[in-house]
């Protein structure tokens, strides 16, 4: 099933304030991300948000039918915190 998606609001600002080369090793796991959603394991206590590795940091997802909401970009550190 081919994937759309988006990047809400919060991801966007997100991404702006990492280091030019976690840029691009983020763009690169939300290609893996699009390919195979599937893949990738959902948050803790959570059946709708999965999370997607990237060194220290962690993208968290929604998928929805055939679209992929990309959510959030943050340190592992801090990710969990409430």
């Amino acid at each position: 099933m081919p994937y759309e998606f988006e990047f809400n609001a919060r991801f966007k600002d997100q991404l702006k304030t990492l280091a030019n080369e976690r840029q691009e090793a983020v763009r690169k796991k939300i290609e893996q991300i699009i390919e195979m959603p599937s893949h990738f394991e959902f948050v803790h206590r959570s059946d709708k948000v999965q999370k997607a590795r990237v060194g220290k940091y962690r993208i968290f997802f929604r998928v929805t039918g055939n679209l992929i909401e990309i959510l959030d970009v943050r340190k592992r550190d801090v990710a969990y915190k409430n």
